[in-house]
């Protein structure tokens, strides 16, 4: 059953690739003789008619391109965000590491005043 489903699912996955390309090539086809002016920031000349084939490409790979920018820009967040978490964490653990010294520190100063005043072991004082 599994074997099948997935056959069905690559198979379909096919149809919709190949309907979805068709459909592109289609719209190409039938406006590769119409032309357009259009005014965009300066770049292009309104007086001078452009090939409608050329504005959808132009339009779909700028499309994907300003997609894959913002894909980029969303990684390099996500790695300083990630960068952020770690710098936070590596100082938690610093801060713990020093607590700890200085918690070893004052058992120790502790215990040498223990030994120092004679009440180092209180098993001694049971003894006779």
């Amino acid at each position: 059953m599994s074997l099948a489903f997935t056959r069905v699912r690559v198979y379909l996955r096919v149809a919709v690739v190949v309907g979805l390309v068709c459909a592109i090539g289609l719209v190409l086809f039938k406006n590769r003789g119409n032309t357009v002016t259009f005014w965009f920031f300066g770049l292009t000349d309104a007086a001078k008619p452009l090939n409608v084939v050329w504005l959808i490409v132009w339009t779909a790979s700028s499309t994907l391109l300003v997609a894959r920018v913002f894909w980029f820009a969303r990684g390099i967040w996500r790695e300083f965000r990630e960068l952020k978490e770690l710098e936070v964490a590596k100082a938690t653990t610093e801060a713990q590491t020093q607590r700890a010294a200085e918690l070893d520190e004052r058992e120790r100063r502790v215990e040498e005043k223990l030994k120092s005043a004679g009440l180092d072991d209180p098993a001694q004082d049971d003894q006779p």
